[in-house]
Protein backbone atom coordinates (compact mmCIF):
# COMPACT_ATOMS: atom_id res chain seq x y z
CA UNK A 1 0.00 0.00 0.00
CA UNK A 2 2.98 2.30 -0.36
CA UNK A 3 2.12 5.59 -2.03
CA UNK A 4 5.50 6.69 -3.46
CA UNK A 5 4.42 6.78 -7.08
CA UNK A 6 1.35 8.76 -6.08
CA UNK A 7 3.33 11.41 -4.23
CA UNK A 8 5.48 12.03 -7.30
CA UNK A 9 2.52 12.19 -9.68
CA UNK A 10 0.77 14.61 -7.33
CA UNK A 11 3.75 16.96 -7.05
CA UNK A 12 4.08 16.97 -10.84
CA UNK A 13 0.39 17.79 -11.27
CA UNK A 14 0.56 20.55 -8.68
CA UNK A 15 3.64 22.25 -10.10
CA UNK A 16 2.17 22.33 -13.60
CA UNK A 17 -1.32 23.64 -12.77
CA UNK A 18 -2.36 26.68 -14.79
CA UNK A 19 -4.93 29.42 -14.26
CA UNK A 20 -8.07 28.30 -16.04
CA UNK A 21 -7.59 24.60 -15.24
CA UNK A 22 -10.72 22.93 -13.94
CA UNK A 23 -11.34 19.91 -11.73
CA UNK A 24 -12.68 17.91 -14.66
CA UNK A 25 -9.82 18.71 -17.03
CA UNK A 26 -8.18 15.33 -17.61
CA UNK A 27 -4.38 15.36 -17.24
CA UNK A 28 -2.00 12.55 -18.16
CA UNK A 29 1.33 11.76 -16.50
CA UNK A 30 4.39 10.63 -18.45
CA UNK A 31 2.78 11.03 -21.85
CA UNK A 32 6.22 11.61 -23.37
CA UNK A 33 7.32 8.12 -22.23
CA UNK A 34 4.49 6.62 -24.28
CA UNK A 35 5.08 8.84 -27.33
CA UNK A 36 1.67 10.39 -26.73
CA UNK A 37 0.48 13.93 -27.10
CA UNK A 38 0.19 15.82 -23.80
CA UNK A 39 -3.55 15.02 -23.88
CA UNK A 40 -2.93 11.25 -23.61
CA UNK A 41 -3.25 9.12 -20.48
CA UNK A 42 0.49 8.48 -20.35
CA UNK A 43 1.86 5.85 -17.99
CA UNK A 44 -1.24 5.56 -15.78
CA UNK A 45 -4.48 3.63 -16.41
CA UNK A 46 -6.44 6.87 -16.90
CA UNK A 47 -5.82 10.58 -16.82
CA UNK A 48 -6.17 12.46 -13.53
CA UNK A 49 -9.50 14.22 -13.07
CA UNK A 50 -12.26 14.50 -10.49
CA UNK A 51 -14.65 13.12 -13.12
CA UNK A 52 -15.44 9.55 -12.02
CA UNK A 53 -16.53 8.61 -15.56
CA UNK A 54 -12.97 9.31 -16.78
CA UNK A 55 -11.02 8.24 -13.68
CA UNK A 56 -13.12 5.75 -11.71
CA UNK A 57 -10.32 4.56 -9.39
CA UNK A 58 -11.15 3.89 -5.75
CA UNK A 59 -9.41 2.43 -2.71
CA UNK A 60 -10.92 -0.97 -3.57
CA UNK A 61 -8.95 -1.01 -6.84
CA UNK A 62 -5.66 -1.68 -5.10
CA UNK A 63 -6.95 -5.02 -3.80
CA UNK A 64 -7.56 -6.06 -7.40
CA UNK A 65 -4.01 -5.13 -8.37
CA UNK A 66 -2.60 -7.73 -5.96
CA UNK A 67 0.70 -7.84 -4.13
CA UNK A 68 2.68 -8.83 -7.21
CA UNK A 69 1.68 -5.65 -9.05
CA UNK A 70 4.14 -2.82 -9.21
CA UNK A 71 3.53 0.20 -6.96
CA UNK A 72 2.58 2.31 -9.98
CA UNK A 73 -1.14 1.63 -9.94
CA UNK A 74 -1.30 1.87 -6.17
CA UNK A 75 0.29 5.32 -6.35
CA UNK A 76 -2.08 6.28 -9.14
CA UNK A 77 -5.05 5.65 -6.82
CA UNK A 78 -3.41 7.70 -4.05
CA UNK A 79 -2.64 10.64 -6.36
CA UNK A 80 -6.24 10.52 -7.59
CA UNK A 81 -7.46 10.98 -4.01
CA UNK A 82 -5.03 13.85 -3.41
CA UNK A 83 -6.14 15.48 -6.67
CA UNK A 84 -9.79 15.34 -5.58
CA UNK A 85 -8.84 16.84 -2.21
CA UNK A 86 -6.94 19.64 -3.93
CA UNK A 87 -9.92 20.58 -6.05
CA UNK A 88 -12.18 20.60 -2.99
CA UNK A 89 -9.84 23.15 -1.43
CA UNK A 90 -9.62 25.15 -4.66
CA UNK A 91 -13.43 25.25 -4.73
CA UNK A 92 -13.36 26.63 -1.18
CA UNK A 93 -10.41 29.07 -1.41
CA UNK A 94 -9.71 29.63 -5.10
CA UNK A 95 -6.53 29.12 -7.14
CA UNK A 96 -3.25 31.03 -7.08
CA UNK A 97 -0.62 30.71 -9.82
CA UNK A 98 1.98 31.76 -7.22
CA UNK A 99 3.06 28.37 -5.89
CA UNK A 100 5.49 29.96 -3.40
CA UNK A 101 3.60 32.85 -1.83
CA UNK A 102 -0.04 32.12 -2.70
CA UNK A 103 -2.66 31.44 -0.05
CA UNK A 104 -5.35 29.82 -2.19
CA UNK A 105 -6.71 26.28 -2.14
CA UNK A 106 -3.93 24.80 -4.25
CA UNK A 107 -1.33 26.32 -1.91
CA UNK A 108 -3.14 24.98 1.15
CA UNK A 109 -3.45 21.51 -0.40
CA UNK A 110 0.22 21.33 -1.33
CA UNK A 111 1.26 22.43 2.18
CA UNK A 112 -1.05 19.86 3.78
CA UNK A 113 0.38 17.09 1.63
CA UNK A 114 3.98 18.14 2.35
CA UNK A 115 3.32 18.40 6.08
CA UNK A 116 1.34 15.16 6.04
CA UNK A 117 4.31 13.35 4.52
CA UNK A 118 6.43 14.62 7.41
CA UNK A 119 3.88 13.58 10.04
CA UNK A 120 2.93 10.11 8.83
CA UNK A 121 4.23 6.87 10.28
CA UNK A 122 7.05 4.90 8.70
CA UNK A 123 5.85 2.55 5.94
CA UNK A 124 2.45 4.26 5.76
CA UNK A 125 -0.65 2.91 4.13
CA UNK A 126 -3.53 4.92 2.72
CA UNK A 127 -5.30 5.40 6.05
CA UNK A 128 -2.02 6.54 7.64
CA UNK A 129 -1.52 9.05 4.81
CA UNK A 130 -5.06 10.37 5.03
CA UNK A 131 -4.83 10.72 8.79
CA UNK A 132 -1.50 12.54 8.54
CA UNK A 133 -3.06 15.07 6.15
CA UNK A 134 -5.92 15.55 8.61
CA UNK A 135 -3.35 16.04 11.40
CA UNK A 136 -1.50 18.59 9.26
CA UNK A 137 -4.76 20.48 8.72
CA UNK A 138 -5.41 20.43 12.46
CA UNK A 139 -1.91 21.78 13.15
CA UNK A 140 -1.88 24.36 10.34
CA UNK A 141 -5.51 25.47 10.17
CA UNK A 142 -7.22 24.29 13.37
CA UNK A 143 -8.96 21.58 11.33
CA UNK A 144 -10.75 24.13 9.15
CA UNK A 145 -10.69 21.81 6.12
CA UNK A 146 -11.59 18.50 7.73
CA UNK A 147 -14.88 18.20 5.85
CA UNK A 148 -13.31 18.88 2.43
CA UNK A 149 -10.47 16.46 3.12
CA UNK A 150 -12.70 13.64 4.38
CA UNK A 151 -15.21 14.20 1.58
CA UNK A 152 -12.52 13.85 -1.10
CA UNK A 153 -11.10 10.66 0.40
CA UNK A 154 -14.57 9.19 1.04
CA UNK A 155 -15.51 9.79 -2.60
CA UNK A 156 -12.75 7.35 -3.55
CA UNK A 157 -13.53 4.77 -0.83
CA UNK A 158 -11.16 5.98 1.89
CA UNK A 159 -13.77 7.39 4.23
CA UNK A 160 -13.72 7.57 8.00
CA UNK A 161 -14.29 3.83 8.56
CA UNK A 162 -11.81 2.58 5.92
CA UNK A 163 -9.49 -0.17 7.19
CA UNK A 164 -6.07 -0.44 5.58
CA UNK A 165 -5.03 -3.68 7.27
CA UNK A 166 -1.29 -4.10 6.84
CA UNK A 167 0.42 -1.31 4.92
CA UNK A 168 2.63 -4.06 3.47
CA UNK A 169 -0.28 -5.74 1.70
CA UNK A 170 -2.49 -4.60 -1.14
CA UNK A 171 -4.91 -7.50 -0.89
CA UNK A 172 -6.17 -7.12 2.68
Amino acid sequence: EQMGEGWSDYIGLMLTMQPGDTSTKARGIGTFAQNQASTGSGIRPTRYTTDMSVNPSTYAYIKNYGNSDSPHRTGYVWATMLWDMTWGLIDKYGFSPDIYNGTAGNNIALQLVMDGMKMQACSPGFVDGRDAILAADEANNNGENKCEILSAFAKRGLGYSADQGSSNSRID
